[in-house]
């Protein structure tokens, strides 16, 4: 009897092992040994890889691709060419308006001074080439002449201002530092006397007081300082200033010759 009974608890002991190994693996109550969690960590390792690998995208645009080149071709580090490369859009827009061209380089030209470091030119055109073809499926020799000669254009206007905008922040800087208060008040009614000589129908829009006509001036002229500091701000303050000129009626062919008035005044 006594070994009968010890044969039933040995077939209840053995029947009773797989299911506490079962249910350790599909319900979790298994405790992990070192081998499982080596196991688990390099299956969610390969995991993330197969994801990563996926998550991977191919440039598609202009910027992505001349960000990814710009890294290849070893000109990660220069800082400079997102400055162009946030310009670019709006310089080939212009290219056909020579002024205008002139003036997209000018502002460019004071906010590459911002960054630090040596401006070798010639780089952005090897990345910007290389991007294109990258991009234009028929691309060809016609391609390569335009884009080239746009270049070149751009790299003529922007190698004549380089090193230029910190002397001239300075120069400015100290001009207007020097000027006492009988100084300033001559600058101020100048503008305006000028002003009204080149353009005499901006008297129907300058109907203020003579001290709100001084506080226009005086921040014109902090204006034009501040453009060699803080360039980026700057056209984005002074274009919002002229939309809402514009929707204060202000004709827009009294602009030109306001700021040539101020020009001529410090002059």
């Amino acid at each position: 009897g006594s070994a009968d009974l010890a044969a039933n608890d040995s077939v209840q002991d053995k029947s009773k092992k797989p299911k506490s190994w079962k249910s350790g693996w599909f319900n979790g109550k298994r405790s992990s040994t070192a081998a499982e969690t080596a196991e688990n960590a390099k299956e969610k390792t390969a995991s993330e890889g197969v994801n990563d690998f996926r998550n991977t995208t191919v440039p598609t645009t202009y910027n992505e691709m001349f960000m990814f080149n710009a890294a290849v071709m070893g000109f990660g580090g220069r800082t400079w060419m997102n400055e162009v490369l946030a310009s670019f859009d709006i310089i080939v827009s212009n290219v056909s308006n020579s002024y205008r061209l002139q003036e997209e380089c000018d502002i460019l030209s004071l906010r590459m001074a911002k960054r630090k470091g040596n401006i070798n030119l010639a780089e952005y055109k090897a990345v910007m080439l290389a991007s294109l073809r990258s991009l234009v499926k028929d691309w060809g020799s016609l391609h390569e002449v335009s884009w080239s000669w746009l270049w070149e254009n751009v790299e003529r206007l922007i190698k004549a201002q380089l090193g230029k905008p910190a002397l001239q922040e300075r120069a400015l800087a100290r001009f207007l530092s020097s000027l006492d208060e009988i100084g300033m008040g001559t600058v101020k009614n100048e503008v305006y006397a000028k002003f009204f000589a080149l353009a005499p129908a901006g008297q129907d829009f300058f109907k203020q007081s003579t001290t709100r006509l001084h506080f226009i001036a005086e921040k014109v002229i902090v204006m034009t300082l501040d453009m060699y500091r803080e360039p980026k701000k700057m056209v984005e303050d002074i274009s919002a200033l002229g939309l809402r000129h514009v929707g204060y009626g202000i004709p827009t062919d009294l602009f030109g010759p306001f700021v040539t008035a101020c020009v001529q005044v410090i002059r």
